[in-house]
């Protein structure tokens, strides 16, 4: 499998109104909404700087399931990951992800995957819902998320995205990002922490 980086950063809104007053061709590029849920895997992972994911996601009627897996971020402006996403809705075949894990079972039915991760000590930590709007942008290639989710500390997210396949390529779109930023005045919005990060946070400080 080619590798695969995202780089994005997020901002914070308090309304879809601001997202959509800061951002002014944010409104014309979600097109699609999905409603989504992810259970986390592996708390010790996750505290190292990587995340393991089993996710559900329903659009246009039709329900998917994901395998994901994010390695640690080495960005410095935006998040920069090395990223694997795997359908599993109908089992998977080779799983990457599974055998970078030490699964002897790399060919699974979906409903084998999570007692796997289980088996190989990643067990379910934490979870969470919500919905996105989403599309691209094409003069400046981005792919835009509007997310909202009611257990984050900010529930109304805008994540901006770009793709590289090479860690130079990544530290370049990083710089774009930067300077996207920069001409709309969205540092004051900037949120560096992901949601998982930012959920996880939340679930500490609960009694």
């Amino acid at each position: 499998m080619s590798n695969h980086f995202e780089v994005e950063v997020r901002c914070h809104f308090d309304t879809i109104d601001e997202a959509y007053r800061l951002i002014p061709f944010l409104s014309r590029c979600l097109r699609n909404k999905m409603v989504w849920s992810s259970n986390f895997h592996g708390q010790e992972l996750f505290k190292s700087g990587e995340l393991l994911r089993l996710s559900k996601v329903i659009m246009d009627g039709e329900t998917r399931y994901y395998l994901g897996w994010k390695g640690r971020d080495f960005g410095s402006f935006a998040n920069i990951r090395e990223e694997i996403d795997e359908i599993v809705t109908h089992g998977i075949t080779n799983s990457e992800i599974l055998g970078m894990l030490g699964s002897q079972n790399i060919n699974p039915e979906r409903r084998q995957i999570a007692p796997i991760l289980r088996h190989l000590g990643h067990h379910k930590f934490m979870s969470f819902s919500g919905y996105d709007f989403f599309g691209d942008y094409e003069p400046l290639d981005l792919d835009m998320k509007l997310m909202s989710c009611d257990s984050l500390k900010w529930p109304i997210l805008v994540e901006i995205e770009k793709s590289a396949t090479t860690r130079d390529e990544a530290l370049i779109q990083e710089e774009e990002l930067r300077k996207f930023c920069y001409h709309f005045g969205l540092y004051d919005q900037l949120v560096k922490e992901e949601p998982p990060t930012l959920l996880y946070k939340t679930r500490l400080r609960q009694p």
